[in-house]
């Protein structure tokens, strides 16, 4: 029998294997679907650290996934930078405009932090929708895929949607290790004593402003990167990536999956990307349908899909150690 230390790291590196032979045994269009699900898997993963972790409710977070988009595109385009230092800027600038945000924000909690949050987030919506220039209002901007150069092989053409997906797939998986190991350092566990009692941790010596501060950024910057990874995949990016819908999307995809564990939100992401594009093609009303998956999960799984299957696991395996006594 496998040694249960051993299960996760086995689990993680026969998942990587999978998903590296994936693009030999679906279609081009399948593909794109499994890329749209790993950066919004990235996206949910950096808000959750916020709101799962931190326990901040964020309504604005679409802010910085719209300015990663921005960004990354305008680097291509006004200054000829490549794939990667592109995805790059994208994370930095959200970096910059986090500091901006969070030293406001992270002074409060509760409602206050979200319609702060939420506030901000129009304030970008709204500058966005007006600078035309840079943006392009309502009509957006769009660029060509760049290749990606990597210094003693040359460039590689991202512009095949085989060689995008793994260039994401390496990407996407590196993120979210970081994240993982980020919750499990001293600051990520300070973080969740923040969210537990923060009155507790400032009185045992924990500076909580700048716990909440540091958190935040992580998370402007990984949004940002997932961001940046949209529109470059997409080749296209419009105000709507930063709008209210977006902010609530991913409050909506990271509740669905489950918040609790670090996988919670990409079983979100997983699921309600290929609900969307499975209902969008049965009827015009997918929409209402969704609403009401929401509704049932919210009434009957509040944990989120990840919490429901916890439960039937430990049932299960409860179940198993009763017959076994």
């Amino acid at each position: 029998m496998i040694n249960y230390t051993l299960r996760k790291p086995l689990f993680v590196c026969a998942f990587i294997f999978f998903m590296a032979l994936l693009p030999n045994f679906i279609s081009e269009l399948s593909l794109n679907l499994v890329i749209t699900m790993l950066i919004y898997s990235l996206f949910a993963i950096a808000f959750n650290i916020l709101f799962g972790q931190a326990g901040l409710l964020s309504f604005g977070h679409a802010a910085f996934y719209g300015t990663g988009a921005f960004t990354s595109l305008l680097m291509y385009n006004h200054f000829g930078l490549s794939l990667l230092p592109g995805i790059l800027a994208g994370g930095v600038t959200c970096i910059i405009l986090g500091v901006v945000f969070g030293a406001f924000v992270t002074r409060s909690k509760g409602m206050t932090f979200a319609l702060l949050s939420l506030a901000f987030n129009m304030l970008i919506f709204s500058a966005a929708e007006k600078w035309r220039g840079l943006t392009g209002g309502e009509d957006g901007i769009s660029c060509q895929r760049p290749d990606l150069f990597i210094p003693g092989f040359g460039s590689i053409d991202m512009f095949p949607t085989q060689n995008f997906y793994y260039f994401v797939l390496v990407i996407v998986t590196m993120c979210i290790a970081f994240c993982w190991y980020f919750t499990k350092t001293p600051l990520g566990r300070i973080n969740v004593g923040v969210r537990e009692n923060d009155q507790r941790a400032a009185f045992i010596g924990f500076n909580v402003y700048m716990t909440k501060f540091i958190v935040y950024l992580v998370c402007a910057f990984f949004c940002g990167i997932a961001g940046a990874l949209a529109s470059t995949f997409s080749e296209f990016a419009s105000t709507s990536m930063m709008g209210m819908a977006a902010s609530g999307d991913i409050l909506i995809t990271t509740f669905v999956g489950g918040r609790s564990v670090i996988w919670g939100p990409i079983l979100g992401a997983v699921f309600l990307t290929y609900l969307n594009d499975t209902l969008s093609s049965i009827t015009e009303h997918w929409v209402l349908v969704k609403g009401t998956i929401f509704i049932v999960l919210v009434m009957y799984a509040p944990e989120g899909i990840s919490g429901l299957l916890l439960t039937v696991k430990n049932r299960i395996y409860d179940g198993l150690k009763t017959k076994k006594d």
